[in-house]
C-alpha cells in the first residue's frame, strides 16, 4: 500500500525522499565511522597508558628495597593523576598488598599473563594487564593494572547524543529545503505539461518557454517545440494536400457526371454526342487515375512507407536508354545528349528513371514541334551533374519558385489541355531529395528551361 502511494506521488516528493534518504545513509556511514574511530583512538591511548603504568611500576620494584607498604606509595605516587588508571598488587600467598581508593573492580589475577586485555563488566569498559613479578626481596609476585574507560564513555555517548540531534535535524532541514529546491528545479517541467496540454491539432500555435540555463530541461522544451514544428508543418502540408486533391478531383467529376447527364438525355440517339462524351470520359478517367496513382506515391513518401532500392549502375547507360524510348514514344522533338559521361553511381535505378521521364515528359508538354530537348551528364570532382534543358515556352521567373509545389501549375488551361495534374515535378523531387541531391530551375520565358540535377557520389 505504501509503495503504491509513493509510486503515485509527485517527482518533487519522489526526490525529496530519495535525496532525504540518501542524505541520512550517508550521515549514518560518517557518525558510525567517526564514533568507531574515536573508540579505537581512545582503546590505543589506554593500552599505550597501561603499558607506561607496567614499566614505570617494574623499574620502582627493581630499584626499591624498602618493604612492600613504602613501595605501593611511591608507586601511587608516580601514577598519572586523573587518568582513571588502577593498580592492585599481590603477594606470593595471594593477600593483597593494598588497594586504592574508589578500586571497585573484582578482576581476578590468573596465570593469564602477558597482553593488555578488555572487559565490559555492570555497563563498566575496563583495559587491563596481569603481570608476573619475578623478584625475591619482595613478597609481591603479582601485578594488576587497570584502566577505566568510564570517562571516555561518557564522552562518546554525549558526543552519539549530539550527533543524532544534529542528524535529525539535518534530516528534516534536507526534506524541507530538498522539497522545495527540487519543486522549483521542476517548475520548468510543469510549464511544460501546461503548454502541452494547451496544444492540439486546431492550436499548434502554442510553444513551450525555453528560458534558464542551457541544461536538460531546456534541451526537452527545444526538442518539443521542434516536434511541434514538424507536426505544424506536417499538419499544415496535409489539409492543404486533401484539400488541392479534393479540388482536383472535383473538376473531373464534375466533367464525367456532365457528359454522363448527356448521354442519358441525348447520346443514345447523337451519334456524335455519344462520341464526344466517351472520349472526354475516357480522358477524365485516365487523368484521374494517373492523379491517384501519383498521390498514393507522394502519400508513401510522406508517412515513410515508399522505399529506395539503391544499386550500383551506369547513369550514362540509363540515360542512353531513356533517349531511346523517348524518341518512339515522341517524333515531334529533337531528344539527344551532347555529352554523357561514364559513371557508376549507387541509387534506386527505377526512381531514378523515373525522376528523368517527368523532367523530360515536362519538356516535351511544354516545347514547340521540332524544339530541342538535351539531356546531359557531367562529373565533376566527386559530384554528377545532370542537366535536361529545353528550347520551350518557359517559365516566369515570379513562378519558378512554386513549380515544386503539389497540383502547383504554371498555366491552367494549358496543363488540363496537356493531361497535367501538378504533381509530377513534386515527386521527382521527392526522388531527388531521397538521393540527397539538389535541383536548379533556370528559365527564360520564349528561350526554354534548364533543370540541373546535383548528385554526391560519395553519398
Amino acid at each position: 500500500m505504501r509503495i503504491n502511494i509513493i509510486r503515485r506521488a509527485k517527482i518533487s516528493v519522489k526526490l525529496t525522499i530519495i535525496y532525504a534518504f540518501m542524505f541520512s545513509f550517508i550521515l549514518l556511514i560518517l557518525n558510525a565511522s567517526v564514533l568507531y574511530g574515536i573508540k579505537h583512538y581512545f582503546y590505543s591511548q589506554a593500552n599505550k597508558q597501561v603499558s607506561d603504568v607496567k614499566n614505570i611500576v617494574l623499574n620502582d620494584i627493581i630499584s626499591e628495597k624498602e618493604n612492600s607498604n613504602i613501595l605501593y606509595k611511591k608507586i601511587l605516587m608516580n601514577l598519572p593523576s586523573k587518568e582513571n588508571v588502577y593498580i592492585k598488587l599481590t603477594e606470593k600467598n595471594g593477600e593483597i598488598v593494598n588497594i586504592p581508593e574508589k578500586y571497585y573492580h573484582n578482576i581476578k589475577i590468573s596465570e593469564d599473563y602477558g597482553g593488555i586485555k578488555h572487559i565490559e563488566k555492570q555497563d563498566r569498559h575496563l583495559v587491563y594487564e596481569n603481570v608476573k613479578i619475578q623478584n625475591n626481596n619482595y613478597g609481591i609476585t603479582n601485578l594488576q593494572i587497570i584502566k577505566d574507560m568510564d570517562r571516555e564513555y561518557d564522552f562518546m555517548n554525549i558526543l552519539f547524543f549530539l550527533m543524532a540531534i544534529s542528524d535529525f535535524i539535518g534530516v528534516i532541514s534536507s526534506i524541507i529545503l530538498g522539497y522545495f529546491i527540487s519543486k522549483k528545479m521542476l517548475k520548468p517541467i510543469d510549464n511544460i505539461t501546461k503548454t502541452a496540454e494547451n496544444i492540439s491539432i486546431n492550436n499548434l500555435n502554442e510553444r513551450i518557454d525555453m528560458c534558464g540555463p542551457d541544461d536538460e530541461l531546456k534541451r526537452l522544451a527545444s526538442t518539443l517545440n521542434n516536434m511541434i514544428n514538424g507536426l505544424q508543418d506536417s499538419f499544415s502540408r496535409q489539409t492543404q494536400f486533401v484539400s488541392d486533391a479534393s479540388h482536383e478531383l472535383r473538376t473531373p467529376i464534375a466533367v464525367i457526371n456532365g457528359y454522363a447527364n448527356l448521354l442519358d438525355r441525348w447520346g443514345k440517339d447523337d451519334r456524335k454526342a455519344l462520341e464526344k462524351s466517351i472520349y472526354a470520359i475516357k480522358f477524365e478517367a485516365a487523368t484521374m487515375a494517373k492523379m491517384i496513382e501519383k498521390l498514393l506515391f507522394l502519400a508513401k513518401g510522406d508517412s515513410g512507407v515508399q522505399r529506395l532500392d539503391k544499386t550500383k549502375f551506369n547513369i550514362n547507360s540509363l540515360i542512353d536508354e531513356i533517349i531511346t524510348e523517348s524518341k518512339l514514344i515522341d517524333e515531334n522533338h529533337n531528344i539527344f545528349s551532347e555529352k554523357n559521361d561514364s559513371v557508376t553511381i549507387f541509387a534506386d535505378y527505377k526512381m531514378m528513371k523515373q525522376m528523368l521521364r517527368i523532367f523530360i515528359d515536362n519538356s516535351i508538354k511544354f516545347t514547340p514541334e521540332n524544339g530541342n530537348i538535351i539531356i546531359n551528364s557531367i562529373v565533376i570532382e566527386k559530384s554528377l551533374k545532370i542537366t535536361v534543358s529545353d528550347t520551350g515556352i518557359g517559365i516566369p521567373k515570379e513562378e519558378i519558385k512554386n513549380i515544386f509545389d503539389r497540383f502547383y501549375t504554371v498555366d491552367k488551361s494549358r496543363s488540363k489541355e496537356k493531361g497535367g495534374t501538378g504533381l509530377g515535378l513534386s515527386i521527382a523531387k521527392w526522388i531527388v531529395d531521397k538521393h540527397n541531391g539538389s535541383v536548379e530551375v533556370f528559365s527564360k520565358e520564349g528561350k526554354g528551361t534548364s533543370i540541373i540535377i546535383r548528385l554526391n557520389m560519395e553519398k
